[in-house]
């Protein structure tokens, strides 16, 4: 019986630690920036690029005009007041909300388009919890794309 608590037990931390092994904290965006790379900022974030999920795909059709990326991106999130005892307190990111993102580009037409799915919110510590409302409005998506373009090409894609 005892043996039988003690795996069960055991089980349950393994469980546990692949829940929280997913987690995104700020320390880890900015402490691996060859995997998590900046390509766009505003006023109110920051975004970054996951480069192990990023597959990047160039049709056929016309070849150098139309591209699809699929990838994760990370976007920090500023408190909404910054002043001195917010910076002090190491207070000034908010939230780094997580999207599953399609990024769509037409180069003959010159359009450029980005669907971010959101999936989960985490605090700067780690630790996720629930939001209802997605208030992230991407502006830059042509910035966003030309940066990552420039990785894609650059960057090995793995199967």
């Amino acid at each position: 019986m005892m043996k039988k608590m003690t795996t069960l037990c055991a089980s349950l931390l393994l469980a546990l630690g692949c829940l929280t092994a997913n987690a995104m904290d700020s320390q880890t965006l900015v402490n691996n920036p060859s995997r998590y790379r900046v390509i766009s900022t505003s006023p109110d974030g920051i975004v970054y690029a996951d480069m192990d999920s990023l597959r990047a795909m160039q049709t056929m059709d016309y070849p150098n005009s139309i591209e699809n990326m699929n990838l994760t991106l990370y976007v920090e999130k500023y408190a909404g007041i910054r002043d001195d005892l917010v910076f002090q307190m190491g207070q000034e990111i908010h939230q780094i909300n997580e999207y599953k993102a399609a990024l769509h580009a037409n180069k003959r037409k010159g359009t450029y388009d980005l669907k971010a799915d959101l999936t989960k919110v985490y605090r700067p510590d780690g630790t996720d919890y629930a939001v209802k409302i997605d208030t992230v409005q991407f502006k830059n998506v042509r910035d966003m794309y030309t940066a990552l373009h420039h990785f894609a090409a650059l960057t090995p894609q793995k199967d």
